[in-house]
């Protein structure tokens, strides 16, 4: 980061409540590299840099406690996870208070991203809040991909949502606050839900450059 921008406190909200019914066990523990999905998305935050995590846990809250290394995380059990990921969203932006400047959005199936994509995000964020932007996407290759990055100022309106909702309808109700930034690479778009997802993710893991 340039010197003379702002220090930015940010915060990653690490979602892994599903029920992962169509892998057919915890995506929080897929393993990449020796090391479970869940982990690996905690050591890229701290790469960066980001090391306020609250991790938000559902049925499946012990074995992945007893599969991944959450120390230094706030774990928040969503009492609810049937009511879909919004619930988590709702619940681990309820506990962050104004110390937090944004936070990230990061479902548990998108462990790909780099700590660099952050770095985009983290730089994006600087300059896009003084023209009022408060929510930032990582883009590659014209689609839309994961974690977001959302202004703490502007959690009311996902507050705000209702079951069936997601927070596509709060980019959708804001469109001139949603700044798209651009990434160089294809993990950003990773949505690993299957067992044949996770065999191509895992092989672009090991494609990876080094």
């Amino acid at each position: 980061m340039d010197e003379s921008e702002p220090q930015v406190t940010l915060a990653a909200i690490v979602l892994c409540a599903g029920s992962s019914s169509r892998m057919g066990r915890p995506k929080a523990l897929l393993d990449f590299g020796g090391k479970p999905a869940l982990t690996r998305i905690l050591e890229t935050a701290r790469k960066a840099n980001i090391h306020k995590l609250l991790v938000v846990l559902g049925r499946q809250a012990a074995e992945i406690r007893a599969g991944a290394d959450l120390a230094g995380c706030q774990v928040l059990i969503n009492q609810e996870p049937e009511r879909g990921q919004l619930s988590s969203i709702q619940l681990g932006m309820s506990k962050l208070d104004f110390a937090t400047d944004a936070a990230l959005v990061w479902p548990v199936d998108c462990p790909l991203v780099e700590s660099s994509d952050l770095e985009a995000l983290r730089a994006a964020y600087v300059k896009g809040r003084r023209s009022l932007m408060r929510i930032f996407v990582p883009v590659y290759g014209g689609k839309r991909g994961h974690p977001m990055l959302v202004d703490i100022g502007f959690r009311q309106p996902f507050m705000e949502l209702k079951a069936g909702q997601s927070a596509r309808n709060v980019m959708e109700a804001n469109p001139t606050q949603v700044m798209e930034v651009p990434v160089s690479h294809t993990g950003v778009l990773l949505d690993i839900d299957t067992p044949e997802e996770y065999v191509t993710a895992r092989k672009l893991w090991e494609t990876r450059p080094r």
